[in-house]
């Protein structure tokens, strides 16, 4: 029984060794929002709203701030749980409001309110969503993200995903867990 037991926690330290070295630098990862690229010009001309929230970061610049400064007219703001500048604890109701750094209208996706409206996607071309998720199913961004993509689907609108890496995707855990 000792030699089985010494023998898993062998194996589970070095799993997690493993998983720790998926990516030695942050240099390895290049998140959506940095591929500068392959959208800024894309979005020349459009009238962009953006889901988003503390997470939504190209280095230290918010996102937002980011494309305003990038010449990118971003006419509104979604905010998902948590809200927009990631202020309201875990639960709280987050308020449509007007952006005090940006001027910008911010629409609450959380509460009753969770999938925008015809109204609220009027005079806007192309959403972005840029939020980092953690791969647990009792976060609410990726219902919101599912949300956003009925909505602009039904009203013909365009949607574009910045993704962002797991950074929990080597963690597996629960009662039906395969590794």
């Amino acid at each position: 029984m000792k030699t089985l037991l010494v023998s898993l926690l062998i194996f589970a330290t070095s799993l997690l060794g493993y998983s720790q070295n998926l990516y030695k630098t942050d240099a390895d990862i290049s998140v959506g929002a940095k591929q500068t690229d392959n959208y800024l010009k894309p979005l020349d001309g459009l009238k962009v709203a953006v889901v988003g929230n503390h997470t939504s970061m190209v280095d230290s610049v918010h996102v937002v701030d980011f494309l305003l400064n990038n010449g990118v007219e971003v006419v509104k703001v979604f905010a998902p749980e948590h809200g927009f500048r990631g202020k309201a604890d875990a639960g709280e109701k987050v308020d449509s409001e007007i952006d005090s750094k940006t001027g910008l209208p911010i629409v609450s996706l959380y509460g009753s309110h969770k999938k925008p409206t015809a109204e609220d996607l009027s005079g806007v071309d192309l959403v972005i969503f840029d939020i980092q998720d953690v791969g647990a199913r009792f976060y609410t961004y990726i219902s919101t993200m599912t949300y956003v993509m009925e909505a602009c689907a039904e009203n013909e609108k365009k949607m574009m995903v910045f993704d962002r890496p797991n950074p929990n995707g080597f963690y597996v855990d629960g009662t039906n867990a395969r590794t």
